[in-house]
């Protein structure tokens, strides 16, 4: 009788020590991947009979839900925050405007449009963008009337030299 009180103990402390160890976890963050590793090991090292003792195995499965939960939002976070990083970059390199600096805005254009919603409110430096397309389009819209008022002068300039030498007579 005794060695049968005896292994009934030692079935009992091993399904203690584990829930002891899932109850250790407490509120679940990421910090508290460690603790969830080892109570899920605790448990797995129980036989049937000392598992079927565990009354918190609830507990453990719920932590290990939530922080894979915490974990892809941490993963999601952590590549949102490069892809704006990248933009901010590319963003960044268009440098003072220029007429050569089409290629470089577009581009920073394509890949903050390519953002997701979240994405594009990382982007820090979204502002010198639209800053940057509004200057390429003044000297674009520059260039374009210098364009149009040098054909309308043109001809006025050839039917002038067309006149030839003045003279008195």
């Amino acid at each position: 009788e005794e060695e049968l009180s005896s292994e009934i103990d030692k079935l009992k402390a091993a399904a203690d020590a584990a829930m002891e160890k899932i109850t250790a976890i407490g509120t679940v963050s990421l910090d508290s991947k460690t603790a969830i590793e080892e109570a899920r090991a605790a448990y797995n090292a129980l036989t049937v009979t000392q598992r079927s003792l565990v009354t918190n195995y609830e507990t453990l499965t719920a932590a290990e839900d939530s922080l894979k939960v915490l974990q892809d939002a941490a993963d999601k976070a952590a590549a949102d925050k490069a892809a704006a990083d990248a933009v901010t970059e590319k963003i960044a390199a268009i440098g003072t405007v220029t007429k050569d600096s089409k290629t470089a805005i577009e581009s920073a254009r394509a890949a903050y449009d390519a953002l997701t919603a979240e994405q594009k409110v990382l982007v820090a430096n979204y502002e010198i963008l639209t800053a940057a397309e509004a200057s390429l389009k003044a000297l674009q819209d520059a260039a374009d009337k210098a364009t149009a008022d040098k054909a309308a002068a043109d001809p006025v300039i050839e039917q002038i030299n067309a006149i030839g030498t003045v003279t008195l007579d």
